[in-house]
């Protein structure tokens, strides 16, 4: 183990700290395992309890990103001995790659963590190996896009090449809806990210889910899953997921999990918990997307919940090159759903719904919005969400149906 001018633990630094109510938990995990310095876009607040030292970058410098990162960075290792670079955020991680690249530590590799931000590319990858072929146009105007439509035909999807939480992502059924669908992948907004391009594609008919898989020294294995909960057809929409007991099916398990794990291994993804999304389709499982960071929205929490797992230490595991300790309860199930009000609204809370509240089996309710915000669901706002619920059960499609109730009862207040 490396021992720095602070005592005996390894330091590694990690690169963008996201929302509370989504990463604290993870955080916290983290620091059980290694003591952590943070280079975030903006001044700590919470992250403090967590993190030994940090230092603010500017983000939104364009260009200059990466070279203000690196000079912070810096200035951090001048205080601290640092073994590894490693992100959770979406956002950061072909920044905290080219970091780690240029400080000469070990991180996600660059090449790996653009990939892992171009859709594209990862169709073209997964294509050529044959791992997962999947008719896909890259596409600059609408005319292009129509003739791509026309040689895949529907139904297809449209999407951004380089957006995140399915941002401008919608299925479209008949010819009728294209140019819409294609208007609204160009213009959706890019929350700093970069992405030139629209990809058309065939539409996989199947059975959905995500696979965290641990991927150190060459090797992968997975860690983590779960059945997604969808909203707001034809957008895909996440409004939800359920991991643990009864979760997933023996194909999911076997072909799907093996499907994911040499997807990141090909990708060349390394040092991290790599995030994929999968589909059992009719002729076997596909990879919908590959991203290298472990999932977001609150998945550690209900992971830790479900199955005791905790995915911030295995992350910090997999960033300093340890060998982790995989230890799962298995018997047991959670899950969250997401809570959108009705149409555009100002928030005044979520009902009080006092028998619900007081099952012994929901976890936690919360909102994510302040009280008084003016806000707006899906499709508008893909990220309309303004609070949360968390359910535990022994089995998954219990705590889907226990999760369906809680939707019902916990109405968005404000007019």
């Amino acid at each position: 183990m490396t021992h720095d001018r602070a005592g005996s633990r390894e330091t590694l630094l990690v690169v963008g700290s996201g929302y509370r109510a989504g990463h604290e938990r993870l955080l916290a995990q983290m620091a059980a395992e290694a003591d952590l310095v943070l280079l975030n876009p903006e001044p700590p607040t919470w992250q403090l309890h967590w993190v030994q030292d940090c230092a603010v970058f500017d983000a939104s410098a364009g260009g200059d990103t990466d070279a203000d990162a690196l000079r912070a960075a810096k200035a951090l290792l001048a205080r601290r001995r640092v073994a590894a670079v490693v992100t959770y955020e979406e956002t950061m991680v072909v920044t905290a790659a080219r970091l780690a690249r240029g400080l000469g530590l070990p991180g996600v590799p660059v090449a790996a963590a653009e990939l892992a931000r171009d859709k594209h590319r990862q169709r073209t990858l997964l294509a050529d190996t044959g791992i997962s072929p999947t008719r896909s146009h890259l596409v600059h105007d609408l005319d292009q896009a129509r003739r791509a439509a026309r040689d895949i035909g529907y139904p297809l999807i449209v999407k951004p090449r380089g957006l995140s939480g399915s941002a401008g992502v919608r299925r479209v059924d008949e010819e009728s809806e294209f140019d819409a669908a294609f208007d609204a992948a160009l213009h959706a907004d890019k929350m700093g990210l970069e992405s030139e391009g629209i990809l058309v594609e065939e539409f996989l008919e199947g059975f959905e889910f995500d696979v965290d898989c641990l991927v150190r020294d060459g090797t992968a294995t997975p860690v983590s899953w779960a059945r997604k909960i969808w909203a707001y057809d034809p957008y895909p929409v996440e409004a939800g997921f359920i991991t643990g007991h009864g979760t997933l099916g023996r194909a999911e398990m076997t072909e799907g999990f093996d499907l994911a794990c040499r997807s990141v291994l090909a990708a060349g993804i390394d040092r991290t918990v790599a995030h994929v999304e999968v589909k059992m389709t009719p002729a076997g499982p596909r990879i919908i997307e590959l991203n290298a960071r472990p999932g977001g929205d609150i998945a550690s929490r209900i992971v830790e919940l479900a199955r005791g797992v905790r995915l911030g230490s295995l992350l910090t595991a997999a960033a300093l090159g340890r060998a982790p300790e995989i230890a799962s309860s298995g018997d047991r199930s959670a899950g969250i759903r997401f809570l959108y009000p009705r149409t555009r609204q100002r928030f005044d809370g979520l009902a009080e719904a006092p028998t619900l509240r007081a099952r012994p089996w929901i976890h936690e309710i919360g909102e994510l919005r302040p009280r008084g915000e003016t806000v707006t669901p899906p499709p508008q706002d893909l990220y309309g969400r303004v609070g949360y619920v968390m359910a535990t059960g022994p089995h998954a499609d219990e705590v889907e149906d226990r999760l369906l109730l809680a939707h019902h009862e916990l109405r968005v207040l404000g007019s």
